[in-house]
C-alpha cells in the first residue's frame, strides 16, 4: 500500500533535473502515438513471425516472473539475504508496476491493433462500454523492465549480466510490436513504467540501496575504572541512524548469528562433530 501512494504521487516531487528524461520520453510517446498505425503497418502479418514474436514476448515477461520467485526461495532456503531480497524486491516491483499499468489500460480503455479497426482508438464506443484488455500501455513491457532494473540495481558489477537483462527487456518489448499485440507507444510507456517502479521499489526497500552512507545506529564504547579496578561499557543509540531498511539487514544477520551459536552449542553438548 506504501509502495501504491509513493508511486502515485511521486509526481508531486518531481524536480527541474528530472526534465533530463521526462521530456524524451515525453517526446518518444508523442511522436509514437503519432506514427503508431503506420509502423504496425510495416510489421509483417505471417502467422509463423507472429507466433514466434507472441511466444519469446511471453517467455520473457512470464518467465521473469518464474525467476524472481525461484530467486526468493532460493535465497531463504540457503540464507543468502541479497537472493532473498533480489527475489522478494522483483516480485514487488513487478506487482507495484502491474497495478498502474493495469489501471491505465481502464482508464484509456485502447483498442489493440487487431481489434476494431485498427486504428487504436480511445474510448472507441465512449464510456458506457470499457475492456479489460486495453493495449495501451504493455502490460508485458512493464513485467521485464520492472524485473530487470531491480536485479540490476542488486548486482552490481556484473555488466554482462545488467547487458543482458537489458537486451532481454528490449527483445520482449519489440516482439510486443512484432507480435502485432500493441503499438510501439504502449511498450514506450510500459517499458517506462516497469523501469521506473523497479527504481522506486529498489531505492525505497532494499537495504543495499546507500548502505555505504548509513550510520551505525549503535555505538559499544568500553569503559575501565583504574581506581576500582572495574570494567564496563557504554552503549549510544542514535535515533535518526534507524533507518528501517538498514534494521532489517543487521535483524537478519543477529539471526542467522543466534542460530549458527545455538546449534553448535547443541552438537557440542551432545559430543557431535560436523565440519
Amino acid at each position: 500500500m506504501g509502495d501504491q501512494a509513493g508511486i502515485w504521487t511521486s509526481p508531486l516531487r518531481l524536480h527541474p533535473k528530472d526534465a533530463l528524461w521526462l521530456l524524451p520520453l515525453a517526446g518518444a510517446t508523442a511522436l509514437s502515438l503519432h506514427y503508431d498505425v503506420q509502423t504496425l503497418q510495416q510489421v509483417s502479418t505471417s502467422p509463423t513471425r507472429l507466433r514466434i514474436s507472441n511466444d519469446l514476448s511471453n517467455v520473457g515477461a512470464y518467465g521473469a516472473i518464474g525467476v524472481a520467485g525461484a530467486t526468493y526461495v532460493i535465497g531463504k532456503v540457503t540464507r543468502n539475504e541479497t537472493a532473498r531480497e533480489t527475489g522478494v524486491l522483483s516480485l514487488e516491483a513487478i506487482a507495484d508496476a502491474s497495478l498502474v499499468t493495469e489501471v491505465l489500460k481502464l482508464a484509456t480503455n485502447r483498442e489493440r491493433p487487431y481489434a476494431g479497426t485498427g486504428l487504436g482508438r480511445f474510448w472507441p464506443d465512449g464510456s458506457a462500454i470499457y475492456t479489460t484488455n486495453g493495449s495501451f500501455p504493455s502490460g508485458h513491457a512493464t513485467i521485464i523492465w520492472a524485473f530487470s532494473h531491480v536485479v540490476v540495481d542488486e548486482t552490481p558489477g556484473h555488466r554482462w549480466l545488467h547487458l543482458a537483462l537489458y537486451a532481454a527487456a528490449t527483445g520482449v518489448s519489440v516482439a510486443r510490436v512484432t507480435s502485432r499485440n500493441h503499438f510501439p507507444s504502449d511498450v514506450i510507456v510500459g517499458s517506462a513504467i516497469g523501469y521506473l517502479v523497479g527504481g522506486y521499489v529498489y531505492r525505497r526497500d532494499s537495504a543495499s540501496y546507500g548502505s555505504d552512507n548509513f550510520k551505525n545506529p549503535i555505538t559499544v564504547t568500553p569503559a575501565y575504572d583504574a581506581a576500582t579496578h572495574s570494567y564496563g561499557m557504554g552503549v549510544t543509540i542514535d535515533p535518526n541512524a534507524l533507518h528501517p531498511t538498514r534494521l532489517k539487514q543487521l535483524w537478519s544477520r543477529a539471526s542467522f548469528i543466534n542460530e549458527h551459536y545455538r546449534r553448535s552449542s547443541n552438537e557440542s553438548e551432545s559430543g557431535e562433530v560436523r565440519p
